[in-house]
């Protein structure tokens, strides 16, 4: 359509030709035309949907009229397919690189696989320790109702027990981990607690 020459406006070349604000674009009225060609510049059928930006560059170069970016947002926030297509997922945060171990059983790291199967005794979740040097690994059942004393106190039967005190101690942020309780034991042992950087997998 922008390609298309709009019958009685050719004149307008010839008139402002020698205005360097206008650059030879048509001056559109106020009237439904305006997103009419909105919509046309936002939508390509081969390529998909513009964002904003990039319509008014595209209408930028043809025409022009007042206030022809608050337009434009309009029409791209109503765009019920670029609703439907804009991810829903938090941006990633920046990579945060881990010291790298020196010995075994000091530097470990924590998790939950989660959401399983439940088991005759009811451990639907599995709490995950791993050795950072060794990669040798504690895989024990747990529920998802257990807190953080909870988690705390398997987590000291379980594996501390066979290891020796963790310098550091890397998890998500996962309430169960982040807990008061969790804090207070850390500190009172000396043990350095990292967390994995926000919305990063």
């Amino acid at each position: 359509m922008l390609e298309t020459k709009l019958l009685g406006l050719e004149c307008l070349n010839e008139l402002y030709k020698n205005d360097i604000d206008f650059e030879k674009r048509f001056c559109v009225p106020k009237n439904y035309i305006k997103d009419l060609l909105v919509n046309e510049a936002h939508e390509d059928v081969l390529k998909g949907h513009f964002g904003e930006l990039k319509t008014y560059k595209i209408l930028y170069e043809h025409f022009f009229w007042p206030h022809m970016r608050k337009d434009i947002h309009h029409v791209c926030e109503r765009c019920l397919v670029c609703k439907m297509a804009k991810s829903k997922v938090s941006p990633h945060g920046l990579y945060t690189p881990l010291s790298i171990p020196i010995t075994p059983r000091v530097y470990i790291s924590m998790d939950f696989i989660l959401d399983l199967p439940g088991s005759i005794g009811g451990r639907d979740y599995i709490f995950v320790v791993v050795d950072r040097f060794s990669k040798f690994s504690y895989f024990i059942p747990c529920h998802k109702v257990d807190d953080a004393c909870n988690v705390t106190n398997i987590f000291f039967k379980e594996v501390m027990r066979l290891h020796c005190l963790p310098k550091t101690i890397v998890s998500d942020r996962d309430s169960k981990f982040l807990g008061h309780f969790w804090r207070i034991v850390w500190n009172k042992l000396g043990t350095k607690p990292l967390f994995s950087t926000t919305c990063h997998p």
